[in-house]
């Protein structure tokens, strides 16, 4: 019989589950312990102090002198702490923490003066290595102070046109706002160089004053939030049910993820579709169930279990609640392959939406219940490529009344007064080849209260399909509407997405505003799949207008062009080109985001919630004055 080995690493001990099965073997959940703790024994032994390395002691001494007296009694390896400086020229005690190692006193590396002293000089060389004086008549440089020997205090380098200072590092004033011409179109010049450099002015795009050498950052602007004018009520029971079409069901990511409950959400015993009728409530995991309740075998990890242990966590820390007291009972209803038509209310299917909530209250009936909101994750098979595409205000009217008659069919069997809202994705599939869909759901959330946006897709990880995602994917979508979730049962507010607000034609440039969550915007094609023109598009009538260049700053986006534009002039982002190394069928993309740092660990790998900017048009308009 073989006997557990154990790794020289500090493992995590599972809690094993009620409703587990017993599993012996080398990966079974009854050695699951015994292997961590075996894990960790090896690395405490590797890890341990051999006899010599302990530190027999801490003994103190006035002097030098006192401390030879007595260290034929010091037993080896004790630390002796002595109260004066070594002025003798020899040796290598000090004063401070020293080592006696039954021969010789040595100065102490975990002494704090002396690692003090030791940060001190290897500052003292940065400082060194800071700018070095020049000459106030160099010509390389623009010279504004110079002390009694000629020497410059405060120049610029003409070559970069850099604000430097004596003393100063490079990595500072690198960082500072640098010279502009006074011709610069972004600026309204103040003061102006005997070169025509701008000294400061007023930037015409941020209007904010600017300054060489000074920066005031626009970057802890307070957000305006939409709050609700009733906080959403918290019951026992919180039920979150989605519904929409194959992504709301997990499709294609059969290799579960989600197999532990950390908090105390809930679902039902069959799993989070309900694959066969229910009889009883179990911790919220995911499984693989064969055939799923929309009658497939490729259903597995939904965004169930991430939505509902994110929203936790989130409210855990963010609002010091403890998620014992916000319990969410999470499902998912949908149908894959079907359109809006084949789930609103009055087809087959509407019917299966609404004995989830039939259901998920009978089996709580000892508890308060409702159902706050509903993550809407649809829209691909109403934008099929050669099959049905259904028009922008079809569908948003469409969508619209389901919402309504979901809110009226859900009070009625909860009894509950608080409103039934959509959380709803932005669909990325077809947004190139047919984007009314996804311009629907955008307006949806900016117009109407009912509707809440989580996310755009563009920035997940696809299944081979290009339809469908991985299950990272799912796991990582359902941390966008776990947070949304959050930001509105508990902030009691709107989630946060980048809006775009309006687009303005000076010139040759075009300045678009967004409402952004985290400032400032940023163009990244690090970690998004770089994009023709960073996913803009410029149309003036029926012709394209070449973009030269795209910036971000704050909240404005700047896209400079070939030439100006006139007529009817259109803005469009994520809705032409696809990322670089990007599958998605008929899809789009772009590298605009904000600077929010959240991020999520998803099979053992950091990933950002940074907002992505949904896919949208908008008309330019022209400044006429009055």
């Amino acid at each position: 019989m073989p006997n557990i080995q154990g790794q020289k690493k500090w493992s995590s001990i599972r809690l094993l589950e009620t409703h587990e099965l017993a599993r012996g073997g080398l990966d079974g959940n009854l050695n699951e312990q015994a292997i961590a703790l075996a894990d960790r024994t090896e690395l405490l032994l590797q890890e341990k102090a051999s006899k010599e390395e302990i530190v027999q002691g801490v003994f103190e001494f006035n002097t030098y002198t006192e401390f030879n007296s007595q260290k034929a009694n010091l037993p080896a390896n004790c630390t002796v702490i002595i109260g004066e400086e070594n002025t003798t020229g020899s040796g290598t005690w000090g004063i401070g923490n020293n080592v006696w190692n039954g021969s010789e006193l040595t100065k102490s590396a975990f002494d704090p003066v002396f690692k003090s002293n030791l940060y001190t000089e290897n500052k003292f060389k940065d400082i060194v290595e800071a700018v070095t004086l020049k000459k106030a008549d160099d010509p390389s440089i623009i010279c504004f102070a110079a002390d009694s020997d000629n020497n410059a205090l405060l120049w610029i380098e003409k070559e970069t046109g850099i604000f430097n200072a004596v003393g100063l590092l490079f990595s500072i004033f690198s960082q500072i706002i640098q010279l502009k011409k006074f011709n610069d179109p972004n600026y309204i010049p103040g003061q102006l160089d005997a070169h025509g450099n701008m000294l400061w002015g007023v930037n015409k795009i941020t209007h904010k004053f600017e300054a060489v050498g000074l920066e005031i950052s626009n970057t802890g602007k307070q957000k305006n939030y939409k709050y609700f004018a009733q906080k959403p009520l918290v019951l026992e029971i919180n039920h979150v049910l989605s519904y929409g079409q194959s992504l709301s069901m997990g499709a294609t990511a059969t290799a579960i993820l989600s197999a532990i409950q950390m908090y105390s959400n809930i679902t039902f015993n069959t799993g989070p579709r309900m694959d066969t009728p229910a009889t009883s409530v179990i911790p919220l995991i995911e499984q693989f169930n064969n055939p799923s309740a929309d009658g497939y075998a490729n259903r597995g990890e939904t965004h169930c279990s991430s939505l509902a242990n994110y929203a936790s966590r989130a409210m855990m820390f963010e609002n010091g609640i403890d998620p014992t007291k916000h319990v969410i009972f999470a499902s998912t209803a949908g149908h894959g392959g079907y359109t809006i038509d084949q789930l609103k209310k009055g087809s087959a299917w509407y019917s299966v939406f609404i004995n989830h909530v039939n259901k998920a209250k009978e089996l709580n009936a000892d508890k308060s219940y409702h159902v706050p909101v509903v993550p809407w994750i649809q829209g691909e098979n109403n934008a099929v490529s050669g099959g049905l595409q259904t028009p922008y205000a079809e569908y948003k009217a469409k969508l619209t009344q389901l919402q309504i008659d979901a809110n009226t069919d859900i009070k009625a069997i909860t009894a509950q007064t608080d409103p039934v809202r959509f959380i709803t994705y932005q669909m990325s599939y077809a947004a190139r080849t047919w984007p009314d869909i996804a311009k629907a759901q955008l307006d949806l959330a900016r117009e109407n209260d009912n509707f809440m946006l989580a996310t755009p897709m563009y920035h997940f990880p696809y299944a081979g399909d290009n339809v469908h995602l991985t299950n990272v994917g799912y796991k990582w979508m359902g941390a966008y509407f776990g947070r949304a979730y959050k930001q509105y049962m508990i902030d009691g507010r709107k989630p946060d997405f980048i809006n775009p607000l309006s687009a303005q034609v000076t010139g040759s440039q075009i300045i678009i505003k967004f409402d952004v969550p985290t400032l400032p915007l940023r163009i990244d094609t690090t970690t998004l799949a770089s994009t023709t023109n960073a996913g803009f598009k410029v149309m003036s009538g029926s012709n394209e207008i070449t973009i030269t260049g795209v910036t971000a700053s704050d909240d404005t986006v700047i896209l400079q062009l070939a030439s100006t534009p006139a007529g009817n002039v259109q803005v469009r982002y994520a809705l032409d080109y696809l990322g670089t190394g990007l599958t998605i069928t008929g899809g789009a993309s772009g590298n605009l985001r904000d600077s929010t740092t959240d991020s999520v660990i998803v099979a053992e790998v950091e990933k950002p919630l940074y907002h992505v900017c949904p896919h949208f048009e908008m008309t330019a308009f022209l400044d006429k004055g009055i």
